[in-house]
C-alpha cells in the first residue's frame, strides 16, 4: 500500500552553483526547496518479512516501551530516555559504544522552526568527511581520539511518537539503497543560532520512500544518517509529510528524536 504526497527537495539548480544554500527558517526553506509528488510506501510488510533492513535500507522498526513520564522534561529525557536508547541501539547495531549528541521534541507548535516538523527531505550531516566529523564530535566531549583510531562510526537517529499514535504528519524515509551520494548536496542549517553543514538531496526518480503506518507510542524507528563501514548503507534522508488518508479530526503527531554516534571495532 502506498500514499501519494508532496515532499520538498532541494532545488536542482544548486547542483550547478558554487555556493552552498542556506536553510534556517520558513522563508529560506521556501526559497531553496520545491514540492514534488512521490509515492510513499508502507514499510510494515517489508520490515515484518525482513525485506527491509537497517544495514541495507537504512532503517529499522523496534519495540520500545519507555519509562519516561514527560518527554517535554529535558532533564528526565536525559536521565531516563538516553540510557534506554543507548541500550536499544547497542543491541540492534552491535556497537561497542553509543554516544548521544542531542535530542529534539517535535509537536504541532510552529512558533519555533527548529522544533516544528521538518518539512523538507534532509540528512542531519554532511556526507563529505565522516571520519573528521567523528573526531570533532569526540573532541567536543573531551574523548581521546587515539582511543578511536581503529574504530568505525555510524550516526543514527531514533524517532518515537509520544502521547498518542501517529495519525497525522508521519515521518517518511528514503530507502538508503536508492540514494546516490552525488544527489546529496551540502547546505547550511542556521537553526539554534548556529551555522552547521548538513546534507540535502535533490529530486531523483530512483528514490523510494517509506513510512510506518499508524506508529504507536511503544514503537521506535532507528534511522541511519552516516556510516564509515564498508558495505553498509550510508544515509537515509527523511521528512515529515501530510498524509492524505489522515482523518481530519486526527490529533497532530508528537515525537522525540535522539541523535547518536555508534562506535564499532577496537
Amino acid at each position: 500500500m502506498a500514499v501519494l504526497a508532496d515532499v520538498r527537495y532541494l532545488n536542482a539548480e544548486w547542483r550547478d552553483r558554487d555556493e552552498i544554500p542556506v536553510v534556517g527558517d520558513r522563508e529560506s526553506r521556501r526559497a531553496n526547496t520545491a514540492k514534488h509528488a512521490v509515492e510513499i510506501h508502507d514499510a510494515r510488510p517489508g520490515l515484518a518479512e525482513g525485506e527491509l533492513t537497517l544495514d541495507v535500507n537504512g532503517f529499522a522498526l523496534l519495540h520500545h516501551e519507555s519509562s519516561v513520564r514527560n518527554f517535554r522534561d529535558d532533564e528526565e529525557v536525559r536521565r531516563v530516555y538516553y540510557p534506554e536508547v543507548v541500550a536499544l541501539a547497542k543491541r540492534k547495531t552491535g556497537a561497542r559504544e553509543v554516544i548521544i549528541t542531542q535530542h529534539v521534541v517535535r509537536t504541532e507548535d510552529t512558533s519555533d522552526f527548529n522544533k516544528a516538523y521538518a518539512r523538507f527531505v534532509h540528512c542531519d550531516y554532511t556526507l563529505a568527511d565522516p571520519r573528521d566529523l567523528a573526531q570533532r564530535a569526540l573532541a567536543r566531549r573531551e574523548l581521546t581520539s587515539r582511543d578511536y583510531v581503529n574504530s568505525d562510526f555510524a550516526w543514527f537517529n531514533s524517532w518515537q511518537p509520544f502521547d498518542h499514535a501517529v495519525a497525522r504528519n508521519p515521518l517518511a524515509v528514503v530507502d538508503a539503497s536508492t540514494v546516490k551520494p552525488e544527489y546529496v548536496l551540502d547546505y547550511y542549517y542556521t537553526g539554534y543560532g548556529q551555522k552547521g553543514k548538513s546534507g540535502m538531496p535533490v529530486q531523483d526518480p530512483r528514490h523510494r520512500f517509506y513510512y510506518v503506518s499508524n506508529m504507536t507510542t511503544d514503537e521506535l524507528l532507528l534511522i541511519k544518517q552516516l556510516d564509515t563501514r564498508d558495505g553498509m548503507s550510508k544515509v537515509c534522508p527523511h521528512t515529515s509529510f501530510d498524509d492524505p488518508t489522515s482523518p481530519p479530526e486526527a490529533p497532530p503527531r508528537r515525537s522525540i528524536e535522539v541523535r547518536m554516534i555508534a562506535v564499532f571495532g577496537h
